[in-house]
């Protein structure tokens, strides 16, 4: 006979889908009650920040791509901006604001998957469909102007290598005025739906001084109730110019991190019609990085960041005597901060709110063994 309340031990991961296959996670249970969770995240080993090293700084582009593969050039954002600090580059105006356009081009593309991918954990597997087939259409608009469709390795040391045509342009123009249908969807299927709602409402909180205290960043973070984003704290690239806030949920609850991507999308939007209003003809790079190396001052130090979908991705950048390849290269990744919430967030739940809760988080395993 079982001994009654007997604690004993699962692995959950890292077959488990909503483990991304490279996430183990140990839990001490009691029935299906969480008693205590030990996250292993040592399956990738990646060794980027090594491989670097040995790189010149324009082909350490592609590799800052592959780090989280869902917001590929938001990353690049922040590596070239921290070149472009060192070396005191002005960037084109068109550049910016193109920039500006993919990355929140990017940000749609994530969000739509985050939201895709929890619906899919929780039993929905339409709205999964339904985001791919948009996605989709912003990979063909990368496409139209880089050539790739994911690791675009677009953005270079000051500014883009490939301008934007006017037919895309009206490509992105048609594609945020038809967002609507799938915006619609995920009301009926997710937002408004009380099976959903009962899966995710008051499941995974996280208040805003644990979040703070953790240094999460992103969506995670302004859905417990903290306005910070650094597109408006650090005003980079042409964001000082464009409007908007932003958006806070108090909740901090799986329910209110999956809205509040909903409405990042809805804001994402926004800010490209203003960009689209925005867009001159100019120039759209300021350094010829392609005829010639790029060769950073000796020994200096550098910080550079970025509002990726899952929060601050940040560069550090350190040179030694060698002026044409990194000393060290160091990434800050806003999913291995949120990792470390694992640990206690978990406890207290049973194992069907295990996918809810790593859902709604939002983490890509990419940049997390780095």
């Amino acid at each position: 006979m079982p001994i009654q309340n007997s604690e004993y031990i699962l692995n959950y991961g890292p077959h488990h889908p909503s483990t991304h296959g490279i996430m183990r996670l140990v839990l001490n249970l009691q029935g299906e009650k969480i008693l205590a969770c030990t996250p292993e995240i040592g399956y990738l080993h990646r060794d980027v920040e090594k491989l670097v090293e040995d790189r010149n700084f324009l082909s350490i582009i592609p590799y800052i791509d592959r780090l989280d593969y869902l917001a590929p050039v938001i990353q690049e954002h922040a590596y070239v901006m921290a070149i472009e600090k060192l070396l005191n580059i002005k960037v084109p105006r068109r550049a910016l604001i193109i920039r500006a356009i993919f990355d929140e081009l990017t940000r749609i593309s994530s969000h739509i998957m985050a939201i895709g991918c929890l619906t899919y954990d929780l039993g929905c597997l339409s709205l999964f469909l339904y985001g791919f087939e948009e996605r989709e259409k912003i990979m063909d608009i990368f496409e139209a102007t880089t050539g790739a469709r994911m690791h675009l390795a677009y953005y270079v040391p000051g500014g883009v290598t490939d301008d934007v045509s006017r037919e895309t342009l009206n490509a992105i123009k048609l594609f945020i005025n038809k967002l609507g249908f799938y915006m619609d969807a995920v009301k009926k299927m997710a937002l408004n739906n009380r099976i959903f709602q009962q899966r995710t409402k008051g499941i995974g909180v996280i208040s805003k001084e644990i979040a703070i205290k953790n240094g999460i960043t992103g969506v995670n973070l302004r859905a417990s109730g903290e306005a910070y984003d650094i597109r408006r704290s650090v005003h980079y690239g042409i964001y000082n110019e464009l409007t908007f806030e932003p958006i806070t949920l108090n909740e901090g609850d799986c329910y209110a991190r999956n809205m509040l991507r909903f409405l990042e999308i809805e804001q994402s939007v926004w800010l490209i019609k203003q960009c689209l209003n925005l867009i001159e003809p100019g120039e759209i790079c300021a350094y010829d990085c392609f005829s010639k190396d790029i060769r950073l001052p000796k020994n200096s130090v550098i910080y550079s960041s970025t509002e990726t979908p899952r929060g601050e991705f940040g560069i550090h950048l350190f040179t030694g005597e060698e002026q044409s390849k990194p000393y060290r290269l160091r990434f800050r990744s806003p999913s291995f901060a949120t990792i470390q919430l694992l640990k206690t967030l978990l406890v207290g739940h049973t194992i069907p709110d295990i996918p809810a809760i790593l859902g709604s988080l939002d983490f890509v395993m990419g940049c997390c063994d780095r």
